[in-house]
């Protein structure tokens, strides 16, 4: 059976094909943190849930999270970078010294 995340009954996710993905595509998008016994949770009132999938939806590529503005999730490494759905700040350039 596929699954999806969901908020207020709302599917965010493509249909994915175990609730393993539907976690994994959820910590790439930092939408997962620790609770107080040190397990993970998903933030506010995310919630992974079974859903309807045709075989296509399974099988194509589709971005894994759309965010209410409508773009999808941009991949990012697990390297500290910025959070995806917040511009990063200007990039400050040195003058030459003279």
């Amino acid at each position: 059976m596929p699954y999806a995340l969901f908020e207020n009954d709302e599917r965010l996710t493509r249909p994915f094909r175990t609730e393993r993905e539907v976690w994994e595509a959820a910590e790439r998008a930092d939408l997962v943190t620790l609770g107080t016994h040190g397990e993970k949770i998903l933030d506010n009132d995310f919630e992974i849930k079974p859903c309807e999938a045709t075989p296509d939806e399974l099988a194509l590529p589709h971005p894994d999270i759309v965010f209410a503005n409508g773009e999808p999730e941009e991949p990012t490494e697990r390297n500290g970078s910025p959070d995806p759905r917040f511009p990063s700040p200007p990039t400050k350039t040195k003058e030459p010294s003279s």
